[in-house]
Order: structure tokens, then sequence, then C-alpha cells
């Protein structure tokens, strides 16, 4: 009898904590691209270079490699010490390609950083986009930066829209902007850039503390409201220490419904 009472609250808690099954599902389709950008710490670098030289004497060189997790002491060519990067997580760049059937209607290009100024916000990405994107479908690319915008960003409340609970589960700071797609089928969405410290237990329950961020996102908007995002998406990095963002990203994306009601879009 216990057995199954555990097994059945076991069910239970998986589809609430980690399937997230409150949630509906919508019939829109979604395909999005991205890449993370990170800060590296010269001073820690320039210190690693000094206590190297010496350890090893002249010659010592420091390899900075982009896209590497690790850093390389390296004499002669010979690799001496290798280390973790010193970096500090930055933001998240790409795209959103909402339809149905799988076909490209509306885009949401984006640029955000967790702790975003407003006034350095980049509105023109097209090309940078096309030139570093070759992985996917190059019609992604057909419009002009002037069919979109980017505004209305602000800070996630404190504990990333939980108090107390959010930072209780490491969750750290964020920004949320609205990206206004104005070409074919136009629409906005709120993008949230959030950054965690829950490496590596915070993953599995990454869908239910989206939904719960992109809630707390959403209060600033009057539902129904001109301008008010039709669509959102939760961008957690919940695992900064990685360079690319398949290993740092989880990322949520829903409708926004009738009372700001979410729909997950898969």
């Amino acid at each position: 009898m216990w057995t199954a009472a555990l097994a059945v609250v076991g069910i239970f808690a998986h589809g609430e904590l980690v399937r997230d099954w409150r949630v509906p599902r919508s019939g829109q389709s979604v395909n999005s691209v991205m890449a993370v950008t990170y800060s590296i710490d010269m001073a820690d670098v320039n210190k690693l270079e000094a206590e190297s030289k010496r350890k090893y004497g002249e010659g010592i060189r420091i390899s900075l490699e982009v896209g590497r997790e690790t850093l390389d002491v390296t004499k002669d060519e010979k690799v001496l010490e290798t280390h973790e990067q010193i970096k500090s997580f930055e933001g998240v760049y790409g795209m959103f390609v909402v339809g149905r059937n799988n076909r490209v209607t509306t885009r949401f290009p984006f640029s955000i950083a967790v702790r975003q100024e407003p006034s350095s916000l980049n509105r023109s990405v097209r090309d940078w986009f096309k030139n570093r994107f070759k992985s996917v479908p190059q019609r992604w690319f057909e419009f002009d930066d002037s069919e979109w915008t980017i505004d209305r960003c602000a800070a996630l409340p404190d504990g990333l829209g939980l108090g107390k609970a959010g930072r209780a589960l490491l969750l750290r700071e964020g920004t949320a902007c609205v990206v206004t797609w104005k070409g074919q089928q136009p629409g906005s969405m709120l993008i949230s850039v959030s950054l965690a410290k829950g490496d590596p237990w915070m993953r599995p329950f990454t869908r239910r503390l989206c939904r719960s961020i992109t809630e707390a996102a959403l209060e600033r908007f009057t539902p129904g409201e001109p301008g008010s995002p039709k669509y959102a998406a939760c961008i957690l990095v919940d695992r900064p220490a990685h360079v690319s963002a398949q290993k740092s990203l989880s990322v949520s994306v829903y409708d926004v419904g009738v009372g700001n009601a979410l729909a997950r879009i898969e």
C-alpha cells in the first residue's frame, strides 16, 4: 500500500516539477538558434601569466581561444598547464522563428545581456546572424532590420520573481525585453535572459522554473493592451560555466493568451 502511494506521489511530483503538466500545449511551432557571450577577466589572466613566469621562466604564453572552456600555459609550443577559463557570463543572442507546421512566419531576433542597458541594445543583427549561424535555413534571415524592434527592457524582480524562494534556489538576476516583429504575421515576444547558479541539479526542473519566471516578467503588462506580448520566451542560464548555448541554456517558449495565460510551444 505504501509503495503504491509513494509511486503515485512520485509520478505527481515528476509531472508537476519536471514536466510542468499544468501548462497546456500550443498549436504553434517554434525553432530557434542561439549563442552566448561572456567576458574574460584579464586581471586574473595576467596574474596567472606572472605566476607561470616565476615558475617556468620567460617565454611563457597564455592561450585564449574563442569557444574553448580552458586556457593553456605553454612554452616553446609545449603545453605545461591547462586551467578552466576565468570568465563571466554576459548574455545571449539569436532568433526565435514561430509559425504553424514549421513554416517561417514570425521572426524574433534579439541580443540581450543579463544586465542589459537599454541604451546599448543592438538593433542591427541580420548580417551578423547570417554570417554567424550557418547551420540553420538561410531563409530565416530574409528580412531587413527595419522590420523588427527591441525595447521595453526591465530587470527581472528579486529571485527572478520567486522572491526568497528564488534566492534559495540560486536564481540570480536577469532582464526581459520586448521584441516586436513588424513584417508578415506581426507580433511581439517578451524574451527574458536569466542567470542561475544551479548546475548540475537545476536542469530537470527548468521547465517549471521558466514558467514562474515568465509569469513574473509578464506582470508589468496589462493583458489585452495594444503592444502587449503575444509570445514569451524564457532563456534560463542554469549552467553558466559552459561557453556553448546548448550546454549552458534551458529554453521554454509560450503563447500568451487571455489574462496572460501561458501555453507551451514545442
